[in-house]
């Protein structure tokens, strides 16, 4: 009985102490993360199972968060154009967000409409032409340049003539076989209507969002700040306000640079008289959404498409889109984007890898947006740190020769940097040092 009361009398003192109460909480919050890590670890295939269990239940609702996301600065700039022209002796709040939802709304369905009026058309009356151009002009003239080629070795030349005519008969065999495959083709209709079903849901909840913004704003805000400090609920407050305007100002400049390359990409395949203008056009341009692969990933298959149909116009295609994707990374990109996204080269690469590895297309399409802030936070918070320890913020003092960052000093002792390196770093002039020592 005398132990058990002991043992309750220093809880409640250590439980008073504040010291040691945050001490707890950051071992406890230490235990369970490393505990969630090893079950990741050990359980991967189970947690990413569960994971898209989870995921798969609320995709309705991401979707309708997504698409709201969208749709928000369109909705705002129709209440903004109606509150200052129709209705601006008499404000009528509820009438303005009912057009401007109404508005966003009828935006966004008809550019979907319109994409996908324009790709399924154009793929439909270009399958048989691909297709002819496969087996009647592809495969003959690659089976004349492996005659020309080894005319002089007749069983090597015998090998590849009976590998083209297996390779030839095996893609008709494919076109004509369809029907036994009525099961696989089922499955991936179903997986289609599902994914039409969370998107028309989706649309439906983006417009119960829409009209409740700023109610669930409230709440979401109300949570954060009972929850948390003061200090770390202005960070988080913060931290969204960026990540929003990031990814705002990335998706629509995306936008508007990829349509800009559809459409010069049109124009310059009209004038070169390339086959299939519409289709590689659009496919160029949706690609284009995507950081440093779209490039790539939209040019190969376009220029597959220009090998079956027009062989000999496959070089200058390639040396098209090359000047193409120049002159967007040189002019067109830097005008439209600006430096909104403040990340180097490497780290753009890293993280479209990185998010792309994760969550596929769409993860590569906003992992910069979303790196970008998150590494702006790291790179905030590392700077508020070294102010504390009055050290220099720039990168160059750390890369300066020199200067010896790594001794242990004494915590008296000042720290002194070389003129000389500090000239020869910030680039300054004589005039202005002279100024400073003074």
């Amino acid at each position: 009985m005398f132990l058990i009361n002991l043992w309750g009398g220093a809880s409640l003192k250590l439980l008073s102490n504040k010291k040691y109460n945050v001490i707890l909480k950051y071992v406890v919050i230490a235990i369970v993360v490393t505990l969630l890590l090893i079950v990741a670890i050990f359980r991967w295939d189970t947690v990413k199972s569960v994971f898209s269990t989870v995921v798969g239940i609320f995709m309705p609702v991401i979707w309708g968060a997504a698409i709201a996301f969208i749709m928000n600065p369109i909705m705002m700039s129709t209440e903004k154009f109606f509150r200052r022209f129709i209705f601006r002796k008499k404000p009528r709040p509820k009438v303005t967000r009912a057009i401007g939802v109404a508005v966003a709304t009828f935006v966004f369905i008809a550019v979907i409409m319109a994409v996908i009026l324009s790709v399924i058309p154009e793929i439909m009356s270009a399958l048989p032409g691909i297709y002819s151009g496969f087996t009647d002009v592809l495969m003959p003239n690659v089976s004349s340049w492996f005659d020309r080629v080894l005319k002089d070795v007749p069983s090597i030349q015998g090998i590849v003539d009976d590998q083209l005519t297996d390779i030839l008969s095996t893609i008709r065999s494919i076109f004509s076989t369809i029907g036994p495959k009525l099961n696989e083709f089922l499955s991936s209709l179903l997986n289609f209507a599902n994914s039409v079903k969370n998107f028309i849901f989706g649309i439906i909840f983006a417009i119960y969002f829409l009209f409740s913004k700023e109610t669930l704003q409230a709440q979401a805000k109300k949570a954060v700040v009972a929850m948390f400090s003061d200090e770390t609920y202005h960070r988080i407050f913060g931290f969204t306000s960026n990540t929003n305007n990031a990814l705002l100002n990335f998706i629509y400049g995306k936008v508007i640079d990829s349509v800009i390359i559809g459409v010069i990409c049109c124009i310059g395949m009209l004038i070169f008289d390339m086959p299939y203008v519409m289709l590689i056009s659009i496919i160029i341009g949706i690609t284009n959404i995507i950081p440093i692969f779209g490039p790539f990933i939209g040019a190969i298959p376009s220029a597959l498409l220009i090998l079956i149909a027009e062989p000999k116009k496959v070089i200058w295609f390639i040396l098209f889109i090359i000047a193409l994707q120049q002159l967007d990374g040189n002019i067109i990109g830097p005008k439209i984007l600006g430096s909104r996204i403040g990340l180097s080269s490497f780290w753009m690469l890293f993280s479209i890898i990185i998010f792309g590895s994760m969550f596929g297309i769409i993860g590569m399409i906003v992992g910069v947006p979303l790196f970008a802030v998150a590494y702006d936070a790291v790179g905030s918070y590392i700077n508020s740190r070294l102010k504390k320890k009055n050290m220099p913020t720039d990168n160059d003092y750390y890369s300066m020769p020199g200067v010896e960052i790594g001794l242990v000093r004494d915590s008296a002792e000042p720290i002194e940097i070389p003129a000389e390196e500090i000239k020869k770093v910030s680039g300054g002039e004589e005039k202005e040092d002279e100024q400073e020592e003074e």
